[in-house]
């Protein structure tokens, strides 16, 4: 039997409806976006098209590099391959927005965007046999925290890399 975690649609005039986190130890995560520090972000839209993963691929790895954190251009470049993905074969937009943005200096932030309405549903764990449903599990195992949530244009799901983290 397959179970999944459903989230409503937002009521009108609600900009965030229950946000989704998923975090690592226990930590407590503060749902409000963190202050960034220069350089404070880069945002790119793409459209929903088989090109957006490898070009969404493309533009963070760039990005990481002028800002000197080569260090997270391959955990960055598997998690946005996969959050593309998913948007892609997921929802229903016709535009994908990925921003990065340091934050506190020793974090950055990714964050995927979609413009879906639909609801928010996290798929069971896949079956050994099964040959995909793993990718927010990579996410997972890539990302310090990492969370979902719905705001009234769609749907974000944002994930934080340490910058000093070890291979993983």
């Amino acid at each position: 039997m397959t179970s999944a975690l459903t989230v409503p649609a937002p009521r009108a005039g609600n900009r965030v409806l229950r946000p989704i986190y998923v975090t690592k130890g226990g930590d407590m995560l503060n749902p409000f976006t963190p202050t960034p520090t220069d350089p404070p972000s880069d945002l790119a839209k793409y459209t929903a098209r088989d090109s957006a993963p490898g070009l969404a691929r493309r533009d963070v790895v760039r990005t990481l590099t002028i800002w000197g954190l080569e260090q997270l251009a391959e955990p960055a470049r598997l998690v946005v391959s996969e959050l593309v993905t998913n948007v892609l074969r997921h929802t229903n937009t016709r535009t994908i927005n990925v921003t990065l943005t340091r934050t506190g200096g020793t974090t950055v932030r990714i964050v995927v965007m979609d413009t879906d309405r639909t609801e928010i549903v996290l798929p069971a764990s896949p079956g050994d046999d099964e040959e995909s449903g793993r990718g927010l599990r990579l996410v997972a195992s890539l990302a310090a925290r990492w969370g979902i949530e719905r705001v009234v244009t769609g749907k974000l799901i944002w994930c934080d890399l340490d910058i000093q983290q070890e291979n993983r």
